[in-house]
């Protein structure tokens, strides 16, 4: 028979339906029955005395709140005449959640609601969507709707998150960037939104301390061209942006390191250390029209990285990634991290091959150490002379 332990259990369970019917509106949800074995244990005359005892002290009859039990009298056999429980029920929802202890939890759902419906009702699929979790919104309820208005009213507002003329304090906006995202979202027109960027500053048109980005000009022609008074240089991302490289090539390394010692190349530009920040070169209009070579660690992330970076440029060739550079520096290899991703869609058989080994077996060849002067023999000197692109195009994948 049930006892009151399995009652809880049954009510905590049901009060996701519950919120669910009180956002609907709907006031059928009680009296609520609570399924259950009435049938006491009759092979137990004492067991079975006991179980009707415990659930009767648990009941509404005795607490003043709670389930309720429905009694029928029974003249068995083996029990004799006795009560036991015909139907048990909550009858209210006061009784219900102070049974649960939720009455203050409830409470404030209904006020976030309340306050979320008033001020932004586009918000509703969400509310219902997140429902048990709402109440935890309560505490920082004020600030959250003060910044979607804010938003809402000034779209892009191209300053930083911390100089928002919002009463909030200063880092808010990023200890909140997950929820405001979802809200913002929905709040604001699709035309204000970057939908294919998942940077919260860069979506919603934030100014952000950017990122900067390790340059060398590997063709001293190519940096007078670009008017640079430097050969190697970093830069923030805008700036990269807007360098005016025409009839040139880039050449993109994983680590800085190698960047720091690839070799002199005609018209070229290395760009490197990004690891798998590698997409953000995105925002960098002209590597579009360049050809790319990609130049990564022999392991399941190095190929990883060269996959997504070939989804943005599809011209991207790799060099220095394949199973033949693998089998000749497997000597210098380590163990990798023991990751058994998926093969990255965006491979060549030469490099799936080395994918799949390197997955296999476990390894990681970092680029750092294969010697210098062999680097040299998968760039060649013309790399970026757009006369002979044959020989750009054999470094590796197209």
């Amino acid at each position: 028979m049930i006892q009151p332990d399995d009652i809880r259990r049954k009510a905590e369970n049901l009060y996701g339906s519950f919120l669910q019917a009180w956002l609907r509106g709907d006031d059928t949800f009680f009296p609520r029955t609570i399924p259950a074995n009435k049938v006491p244990d009759a092979a137990d005359v004492a067991a079975a005395i006991s179980s009707v005892r415990r659930l009767r002290d648990g009941a509404k009859e005795v607490l003043g709140y709670g389930y309720t039990v429905e009694w029928r009298e029974v003249n068995s056999r083996k029990l004799g005449r006795n009560q036991f429980p015909s139907r048990i029920f909550f009858d209210n929802q006061a009784d219900y959640l102070t049974y649960l202890a939720k009455e203050r939890a409830f409470a404030s759902f209904t006020e976030v609601v309340t306050q979320l419906r008033a001020a932004f009702p586009v918000l509703e699929g969400w509310i219902r969507a997140n429902a048990p979790s709402v109440v935890a919104v309560a505490p920082e309820l004020e600030g959250l709707v003060q910044v979607v208005e804010y938003f809402r009213d000034h779209p892009r507002p191209d300053r930083f998150a911390r100089e928002l003329p919002i009463p909030v304090d200063t880092k808010f906006i990023e200890r909140h960037e997950g929820l405001l995202r979802e809200w913002l979202d929905l709040v604001l027109p699709p035309h204000t939104i970057r939908a294919d960027e998942d940077h919260f500053e860069r979506r919603f048109g934030l100014r952000y301390a950017e990122p900067h980005l390790h340059v060398r000009v590997l063709d001293p022609f190519l940096q007078q061209e670009l008017g640079l008074p430097w050969l190697e240089f970093s830069l923030p991302l805008h700036a990269l942006a807007e360098l005016p490289v025409r009839e040139a090539s880039a050449v993109i390394v994983e680590n800085k390191v190698n960047l720091l010692t690839l070799p002199a190349l005609q018209r070229t530009i290395g760009l490197g250390g990004l690891g798998r920040g590698v997409t953000i070169l995105r925002y960098v209009p002209w590597l579009k029209q360049l050809p790319l070579v990609y130049w990564g660690d022999i392991d399941v992330e190095g190929f990883e990285i060269l996959s997504t970076l070939r989804a943005v440029f599809p011209q991207t060739c790799s060099v220095l990634m394949d199973l033949a550079t693998l089998d000749r520096w497997c000597h210098l290899a380590s163990p990798g991290k023991g990751r058994t991703p998926d093969v990255p869609v965006h491979l060549s058989d030469q490099e799936r091959a080395a994918f799949l080994c390197c997955r296999e077996r476990n390894l990681r060849l970092e680029q750092e150490r294969l010697p210098v002067p062999d680097t040299g023999w998968g760039l060649p000197a013309t790399a970026g002379d757009r006369t002979d692109n044959t020989e750009l195009q054999g470094l590796g994948a197209k």
